[in-house]
């Protein structure tokens, strides 16, 4: 799995954990006017996600870390049409300046619980 985000960490979670979030926002009191930066409560790099795959599937899974241009090749040599191979190299980039990390525990504090892990995620999308 090739991508050019180097080490950067993304603060991602569960699509639920965000339903759930925006649930709470949208039926309780007290909200109005507030900002949330949401992210889950543990950051991890893309080659952890590989790293839990290859666990979850018993195949290897391996991150490649790549300069950007060649990571927009690859993806065009894959067939993704130029102006998607773009935008996600310049995402990967983002993600290794930090600008997908965040330490705020809003997301946790807004569902009451701590966030989906990254292995529980992929154990469920899985169906493990």
């Amino acid at each position: 799995m090739p991508g050019s985000a180097g080490a950067g960490r993304v603060s991602a979670a569960s699509r639920r954990d965000y339903a759930e979030a925006a649930a709470t926002v949208l039926t309780a009191e007290g909200h109005a006017g507030s900002v949330y930066e949401l992210g889950g409560d543990t950051a991890f790099s893309l080659a952890e996600p590989a790293t839990a795959l290859s666990a979850a599937t018993g195949q290897e899974v391996v991150y490649g870390d790549l300069p950007a241009e060649r990571f927009r090749g690859a993806l065009l040599d894959a067939g993704l049409p130029a102006e998607l191979a773009e935008v996600l190299a310049d995402s990967d980039l983002g993600l290794k300046r930090g600008e997908l990390f965040t330490d705020s525990s809003d997301l946790s504090r807004l569902i009451g619980r701590p966030t989906t892990t990254l292995t529980d995620a992929l154990t469920g999308a899985l169906g493990s």
